[in-house]
C-alpha cells in the first residue's frame, strides 16, 4: 500500500512540474532547449503512470515494464539533446559577454584618450598662457624688493599690467573650458564669437552659416558640437593651410546637422579614421557617438576635408 501511494503522489507531481515546464515555453520564446526539456518532463510523468500500472495491472508486467523503460530511454535522449542546446546557448552568451567587455574597454579607453587630451590643453594653455606672464610679476617684484626706497613707478605700472593680462588669461582659460557664451546665449552665438577671435588674418577666410538663430538644444548636444566646431576650426588652421574655410550648422527635421569644409592639404581619411591617427578625429568620434550621432568624413591628400555630422535631437532631448 506505502508503494501504491507513494507511486500516485510521484504521478501527480510528475505531471505537475511537466504543466508548470510547459507553460513557461512562451517565456522561452519557444527555445528548443526548453521544449525538450518541457517534453522529458511528460515523458517522466508518463513512465511513473506505466509504473504505477504495473503495479495495479499485474497481467501485463512485461508490456508495462518494456513501455516504462523505452520511455526512460526516449526521456535520456531528449535530456541529452536539451543539454546540447543549452551548452550552446551558454557558448553564445559567453561570446555575447566577450564583446560587451571589449566595447567597454573600446568606450572607456577613448573617454580617457579625451580627458588626457583635454588635460594636456589645459597644461598647455596655462603653461604657455599664463606661465610667462606670472614669471614676469615675479622679477618685477623681485626689483621692487631689492630697492624699495627706489621704487620706479614705471615697474610698478607694469606690474600692474601684467597682473591685469593675467587675470585676462584665467578668464580665457575658464572660457574655454565651459564657455560663458554658450551656457548663457547658445550655439551660434558662441561659435560666432569663437571665430571672430579667430580671424586675424585675411586667409582662411571662415564662412559660418545657420538656420538656427537663437533656438535652444539639450546642454550635451551643444556643448559636443562647439567642442568638434572648435577642434575642426583649430586643425584646419594648424594643419590644413586653407584659402577657405566653411561651415554650415543647419536643423532640419529632427536632425541637427553639420557640414564642414576647407580647401586645404587634405589627408588619407581612410588611414586616419582606421589607425586612429593624430588630429583629433577619434575623440571627435567619441564625442558624436556619445550623441548617436552620424560622423562621415570625406578628403584625400591635396583635396581638402569635407566633414557631415548628423544628430537626432529628439533622441538626445
Amino acid at each position: 500500500m506505502p508503494i501504491k501511494i507513494a507511486l500516485i503522489i510521484s504521478v501527480i507531481l510528475q505531471f505537475i512540474t511537466a504543466f508548470i515546464a510547459i507553460s513557461l515555453i512562451r517565456r522561452t520564446r519557444s527555445n528548443i532547449a526548453w521544449w525538450l526539456i518541457s517534453i522529458g518532463f511528460l515523458l517522466m510523468a508518463i513512465r511513473r503512470l506505466f509504473e504505477l500500472m504495473q503495479v495495479y495491472e499485474s497481467e501485463n508486467p512485461v508490456i508495462n515494464g518494456l513501455l516504462s523503460s523505452w520511455t526512460g530511454v526516449i526521456i535520456s535522449i531528449f535530456m541529452l539533446i536539451s543539454l546540447v542546446f543549452i551548452k550552446r546557448i551558454f557558448n553564445i552568451q559567453k561570446r555575447i559577454d566577450n564583446l560587451r567587455k571589449e566595447n567597454e574597454t573600446r568606450i572607456l579607453s577613448a573617454i580617457i584618450k579625451t580627458e588626457e587630451t583635454e588635460k594636456q590643453k589645459f597644461a598647455k594653455e596655462l603653461h604657455d598662457g599664463l606661465g610667462p606672464l606670472l614669471s614676469s610679476i615675479k622679477m618685477a617684484v623681485s626689483a621692487i624688493s631689492k630697492k624699495p626706497e627706489k621704487t620706479d613707478k614705471k615697474i610698478i605700472n607694469n606690474t600692474s599690467k601684467l597682473i591685469d593680462e593675467s587675470i585676462i588669461t584665467i578668464k580665457e582659460i575658464s572660457n574655454n573650458l565651459s564657455p560663458h557664451i554658450l551656457n548663457n546665449f547658445g550655439l551660434v552665438k558662441a561659435l560666432n564669437s569663437f571665430i571672430s577671435k579667430l580671424q586675424i588674418d585675411e586667409k582662411p577666410k571662415i564662412t559660418f552659416n545657420s538656420n538656427l538663430a537663437n533656438k535652444r538644444f539639450n546642454y550635451n548636444i551643444e556643448v559636443v558640437f562647439y567642442r568638434v566646431i572648435c577642434e575642426l576650426l583649430t586643425n584646419s588652421l594648424k594643419h590644413a593651410s586653407a584659402n577657405f574655410i566653411n561651415v554650415d550648422l543647419f536643423i532640419e527635421n529632427k536632425y541637427l546637422n553639420l557640414e564642414y569644409f576647407d580647401d586645404g592639404v587634405g589627408f588619407n581619411a581612410k588611414k586616419i579614421m582606421k589607425e586612429n591617427l593624430g588630429m583629433g578625429y577619434s575623440n571627435i568620434q567619441s564625442r558624436i557617438k556619445s550623441l548617436n550621432g552620424n560622423f562621415n568624413v570625406i578628403s584625400k591628400p591635396n583635396e581638402g576635408v569635407n566633414i557631415t555630422i548628423s544628430v537626432n535631437i529628439n533622441g538626445n532631448g
